[in-house]
């Protein structure tokens, strides 16, 4: 691993004792069995549900919401478009030699194979501002877990990536790393109220209809704990589900992506819902930008966005 390639800690306070235990309402058979066999939440840095979102139904108990404001409209039958559950093909930029389903969770989660996990190609296609606007940022708080690790192993694979590179490209990725670090700070900091029942429903009814339409329709990305979507262990997916560990996480990826786009809410509602937790993200990572030690130049790949975020916001 390149030199200070620890993944970024969590601002906030470790829950205590280890963790506290999550009341674990599953949404199928499936989901039973994984409590019964004992599955285990990783809590990570979480933190206490919104106000709104205590006791969220999954999309298998009733269907997704309908696209209008109002509440008790009839519900509608999500179907996912062709093509979108499909796992990504690897990249073989990044390497040619090894198949990534073959590394081992740590493999996958600190080393050189973080580089093949999707989170980290779209950094390198569309940019750090491109990896936050199109996706992070419209993640709700609800499943900051998702958000969390995807910010992280983006983070791990940058400095992989940049390793050994030219002056110019390691300040690029210094860069965005610490975008990345300043929009971690930002999940710790969501305020508790932010959250929206609304947006909650219809990205798990998303992400839950995603994985169903997918090569393994028994497979869980989430088990839901006091309003929140946390982890699945690791050491339980293969096993349980009959994919690898980083299929799974290309798998939740792409249907988080997905679900984070809110297919079943208007664009005006789902913007408006939004909008809090947008302008968070904008306001934390431009204060640490202009403020947080040591500083980091803007390059100039991306000075048009900053300057941009600066005028209009997110």
């Amino acid at each position: 691993m390149p030199a200070s390639a620890a993944a970024p800690m969590c601002d906030g306070p470790a829950p205590s004792g280890g963790g506290r235990p999550a009341s674990l309402s599953r949404f199928s058979a499936r989901g039973l069995s994984l409590l019964l066999g004992g599955a285990l939440i990783l809590w990570g840095c979480a933190r206490s549900p919104a106000a709104d979102s205590e006791n969220p139904t999954s999309a298998v108990e009733r269907s997704v919401p309908a696209d209008s404001e109002t509440a008790g409209s009839s519900a509608v039958v999500h179907v996912v478009p062709e093509g979108i559950a499909q796992l990504p093909n690897f990249d073989l930029a990044v390497d040619t030699a090894n198949d990534p389903r073959d590394f081992s969770i740590e493999e996958i989660n600190d080393g050189p194979a973080t580089q093949q996990l999707g989170a980290a190609k779209l950094l390198r296609d569309n940019g750090v501002i491109g990896l936050l606007e199109d996706y992070i940022i419209n993640v709700p708080p609800s499943a900051e877990s998702i958000a969390r690790w995807d910010l992280t192993k983006s983070w791990v694979a940058n400095l992989y990536h940049n390793d050994g590179a030219e002056p110019a490209q390691q300040a690029v990725g210094d860069f965005e790393n610490r975008m990345l670090s300043s929009a971690l700070g930002s999940l710790d900091l969501l305020a508790q109220g932010m959250g929206s029942q609304r947006l909650h429903d219809a990205f798990f009814g998303a992400l839950e209809a995603c994985s169903r339409a997918s090569a393994w329709p028994e497979v869980e990305l989430f088990v839901m704990g006091h309003g929140r979507g946390y982890d699945i262990e690791p050491h339980l997916i293969e096993p349980t589900f009959g994919l690898t560990y980083f299929e799974y996480q290309q798998l939740r990826h792409q249907c988080a992506r997905y679900a984070a786009t809110y297919p079943t809410l208007d664009p005006a509602v789902r913007d408006r819902l939004l909008a809090p937790q947008r302008a968070h993200f904008a306001r934390v990572i431009l204060d640490r930008l202009d403020n947080e030690l040591p500083r980091v130049e803007v390059p100039d790949r991306y000075q048009a966005e900053i300057d941009d975020l600066r005028v209009n916001g997110w």
